[in-house]
């Protein structure tokens, strides 16, 4: 329930230009229109999974089960509002404030107030963000972020401003959901461990500072290691004898002073052959 809670983020949108709209065509025909957008509004919000919708007289308030789910929501709120042709020459924009419900440093501070605010201390037209959001972002959503200019308002916290670049493609935000999942399980004499985004960089070799301490002659005191590295899993090789990879379904090689793609599962032997010395070998496998 803690993750859960970390990762929901509220969205609060507003419709700037009805004032104006109302003065020139009436109260009538302005509500008209500030509904319409609403609608479109409402409808971008379920589409990406909002709960707790509310719709007020010129705004909307949603809460997402995730910051890329917000701002994508807020990105599609943002193009329909805009598609809107412009009546008697005014036109009608969307100003949204997205922040994660965790933004509060205390329990008295609301959250959708502090997204309301991003709204009030910003250009109309415009997505602002805490910074605190964006962390919670897929990579490609995070590229689409910008720095705000100066604040019109009293803002405690850094702020960012949705671009207007084109969102990432399903692909690439499932290639990202993989790559932030991706772990590799290493073993070595009934002993284990994790590489994933949390722990990158795992040491093989003779010192005792290694992750991995191999005992043998023609192992380097610094002999290679596995790196995480943009979603891919790396062995570097920097000793001596050079380092041995039995990978599944392929033939055993020899990496000397160079780095190679590691594959689904296999064996590693520090300066010998796996064949030669099965019981000294690495294991590693893709989870």
């Amino acid at each position: 329930m803690a993750e859960q809670a970390s990762t929901r983020c509220v969205l609060y949108a507003d419709i700037a230009g009805g004032v104006r709209l109302a003065v020139k065509l009436g109260e009538a025909e302005a509500g008209y229109a500030v509904e319409r957008c609403l609608n479109r509004m409402s409808r971008c919000a379920e589409a990406y999974s909002a709960s707790a919708l509310e719709l007020r007289s010129d705004a909307l308030v949603a809460h997402f089960p995730d910051a890329d789910s917000a701002l994508l929501a807020a990105r599609e709120m943002r193009e329909r509002v805009r598609a809107l042709p412009p009546m008697s020459g005014i036109k009608l924009v969307l100003r949204a404030g997205v922040v994660p419900e965790s933004e509060s440093e205390t329990e008295q501070e609301d959250p959708e107030k502090m997204a309301a605010l991003l709204v009030e201390s910003h250009n109309p037209d415009s997505i602002a963000v805490s910074e605190s959001l964006s962390q919670r972002l897929s990579p490609s959503m995070r590229r689409m972020l910008g720095r705000f200019g100066e604040s019109s308002g009293a803002v405690p916290f850094p702020v960012l401003e949705l671009s207007d670049a084109p969102p990432p493609t399903p692909a690439e935000l499932r290639q990202d959901a993989l790559q932030s999942q991706k772990l590799l399980r290493v073993s070595f004499r009934g002993q284990s461990w994790v590489i994933d985004t949390a722990h990158p960089t795992l040491l093989f070799g003779r010192e005792t500072g290694n992750d991995i301490v191999v005992s043998d002659p023609r192992v380097s005191r610094q002999h290679a290691r596995i790196e995480l590295r943009n979603g891919m899993f790396y062995l570097a090789d920097s000793s001596t004898n050079g380092t041995y990879l039995l990978e599944e379904g392929s033939p055993e090689h020899c990496i000397k002073r160079e780095e190679f793609a590691l594959s689904e599962k296999g064996h590693i032997g520090c300066g010998f052959s796996v064949g030669d010395n099965m019981l000294d070998a690495v294991a590693f496998a893709l989870d």
